[in-house]
């Protein structure tokens, strides 16, 4: 029996350390539908172009008000575009636009699913606004949970081009060992099998953007602390907000958006 748990335990970290994206990733195929978006008040349009590996990717693109600035939206490791749309309808109805990428392997884009792959899908939607002549003071750059690595990590690419608006985290971690290891009690040797670091601490001691952390004091997928720690190795000006009660997916019920509001008019 020991033998055969010992097995097991080989065989599972071989499967984590080859095959990554059955682990860390939960995307949908489905394509995402941006008619039924306008119809519930996200008048975006869809927009495509290719990473630097050639790859195609695509967004959802809603043009700012005169004078607003424009909101690159990074989403999660679940799911689509669809699903994380009407988090951004408040910030669309105050005049901000809206900049949503997919990634490849998601929303029926072509790829394989990598940290690398992922990164140069964000960064090309970087590239993508300033080809539309957009510079680093007009954007925002938002990032939610996995999300929160694409923000960080393309800021720390392009900040050579010039200081960005601000920044903004939801439900972020420091790295995604740490992630695995504050959920998962079993002792698995992390360090070795998690291929897609996501290591986020060094590049934002290394950003000089003004920061914003918002997380869920019950989140049992990304706790708190992790975002915490992530918040110390930032400099100033930042600010954290755990909301008392919120859990990984629902800040928007504890109206997370109306704090982003007020400090991205008060910054």
């Amino acid at each position: 029996m020991f033998s055969f748990l010992i097995a097991l335990y080989v065989v599972f970290c071989a499967a984590v350390y080859f095959f990554p994206q059955y682990f860390f990733y939960k995307p949908s195929s489905l394509p995402s539908n941006v008619e039924n978006a306008r119809m519930n008040g996200f008048p975006a349009k869809e927009v495509h172009y290719r990473s630097a590996d050639g790859t195609g990717g695509l967004a959802w693109y809603v043009k700012p008000a005169v004078g607003k600035k424009i909101i690159l939206f990074f989403h999660g490791n679940s799911h689509n575009l669809e699903s994380f749309y009407y988090k951004l309808i408040p910030f669309v109805s105050d005049g901000y636009g809206v900049f949503m990428p997919e990634y490849r392997g998601f929303g029926g884009l072509k790829g394989k699913i990598r940290q690398s792959a992922l990164e140069k899908d964000a960064l090309a939607a970087l590239e993508y606004l300033y080809g539309l002549g957009y510079q680093n003071k007009d954007i925002v750059v938002y990032g939610l949970s996995l999300g929160s690595h694409m923000a960080i990590n393309s800021i720390y690419a392009y900040q050579k081009k010039g200081d960005f608006a601000a920044l903004v985290l939801e439900v972020p971690f420091n790295s995604m060992e740490e992630v695995v290891r504050a959920i998962v009690p079993i002792p698995f040797p992390l360090k070795w099998i998690i291929r897609d670091k996501y290591e986020n601490r060094e590049m934002l001691s290394r950003i000089n953007t003004p920061l914003l952390i918002t997380a869920g004091s019950e989140d049992r997928l990304v706790p708190a602390k992790l975002a915490r720690d992530l918040f110390n190795y930032a400099g100033e000006p930042k600010k954290i907000i755990i909301y008392q009660g919120a859990s990984h997916n629902n800040l928007y019920n504890f109206k997370n958006y109306a704090d982003i509001l007020k400090w991205l008019e008060d910054k």
